[in-house]
């Protein structure tokens, strides 16, 4: 029971987290948008994305007590595989009809519950 209970703040932490994540990269992307090329703006605001996950799954959702490098290199193999699989699966859909937008939309608790168990059992583990 108490296992249970564990579980379920471990993920209620990491969506709260996600959120907090998804909030603060994109209003670096908005404010990027307007100042540098698109290309740039999107790769900089993953990055931030990226380093700003990493330290609060790692330190906050997960108590990893000590990061490091090579913990950190299976977040970044987690995350670029995350990345491929949401473009991979946005493309699919949109192959036999369905619109992006949706696709993206309807391919995040998938995303997210791939996130936290890789995270879980592969990254922080």
């Amino acid at each position: 029971m108490l296992r249970r209970f564990q579980l379920k703040g471990k993920i209620k932490l990491f969506l709260v987290f996600g959120i907090l994540n998804f909030i603060v990269t994109n209003i670096i992307l908005q404010i990027l948008l307007l100042l540098i090329p698109t290309i740039f703006a999107t790769v900089f605001s993953q990055i931030v994305n990226l380093f700003i996950g990493y330290f609060l799954y790692g330190k906050k959702v997960f108590k990893f007590k000590k990061l490091n490098k090579f913990v950190f290199k299976k977040y970044l193999v987690q995350a670029f595989i995350l990345w491929i699989l949401n473009f991979a699966l946005i493309q699919c859909f949109f192959n036999i009809g369905v619109n992006k937008n949706v696709t993206a939309i309807l391919v995040v608790p998938f995303l997210v519950a791939i996130s936290y168990y890789s995270q879980r059992y592969f990254v922080f583990k």
